[in-house]
């Protein structure tokens, strides 16, 4: 059972595995958020370099080490399941957050009290100094786009609806969470502000582009038959 809701609060979920070199910066992201109502949880999965320690070493930051390893979709099941927040976002250990996020989406859903999540744009970028990997998508020289799912931010209740992240997924297993939610009716807004930066280089399993096709077939597969199911059932 997670612990009570604290209002006004936001629970930052940020599965982290091997990733000495960049979950600093991705801290100290959230940590220079203008709203200040938020808890930080690390989750190290089962890192084989300094990750968990780096992220012990912030003072406010909590840090969860996992026994065995769950991927991404396990991690962010471990953090949400000690969250304290009315409202969550999840964060890579690779990416960084623009410093007002919290505070606009929080402002969104406050306003919007029957959408029960909100999405923004993102921008993709690369470290500086460093090429662009094989990966790299012409399109995001165009600049932001909307609708990646690492930039949801939801109410609490929405974890009891939808239910967890799916563990079978190696990845895009956010997507999968956003369409079980769509086929249960949650509605979603989006504000047209920058609410996650996404860097681009060779680690970011979303490289494997024949496992997200995979993956993203059976999501849709999967949601066409939820739907089908409930037109049945009226």
């Amino acid at each position: 059972m997670r612990p009570q809701a604290e209002p006004g609060l936001v629970s930052v979920v940020m599965p982290a595995r091997n990733e000495e070199a960049l979950v600093a910066e991705a801290i100290e992201s959230v940590l220079a958020q203008t709203y200040e109502r938020f808890e930080l949880i690390v989750v190290d999965d089962v890192s084989e370099d300094r990750t968990g320690a780096i992220a012990a070493g912030f003072a406010g930051v909590r840090v969860i080490r996992r026994e065995s390893q769950g991927g991404v979709a396990g991690a962010r099941n471990s953090g949400l399941a000690v969250a304290r927040g009315q409202y969550w976002t999840t964060l890579d250990a690779d990416d960084v957050m623009p410093p007002e996020r919290l505070e606009r989406q929080v402002a969104f859903l406050e306003k919007n009290p029957s959408l029960g999540l909100v999405l923004g744009l993102t921008e993709a970028f690369c470290t500086p100094g460093e090429p662009r990997p094989r990966h790299w998508n012409p399109a995001w020289d165009e600049g932001v786009f909307p609708a990646c799912a690492g930039t949801t931010m939801g109410r609490r209740e929405l974890l009891d609806q939808v239910g967890p992240f799916d563990e079978r997924l190696i990845q895009s297993s956010d997507v999968d969470w956003l369409a079980r939610g769509k086929d249960l009716g949650v509605e979603a807004g989006r504000i047209d502000e920058v609410c996650l930066r996404y860097r681009i280089h060779p680690g970011n399993m979303s490289a494997d582009h024949r496992e997200g096709s995979m993956v993203l077939l059976r999501v849709l597969r999967e949601s066409l038959h939820r739907r089908r199911e409930r037109s049945v059932a009226r």
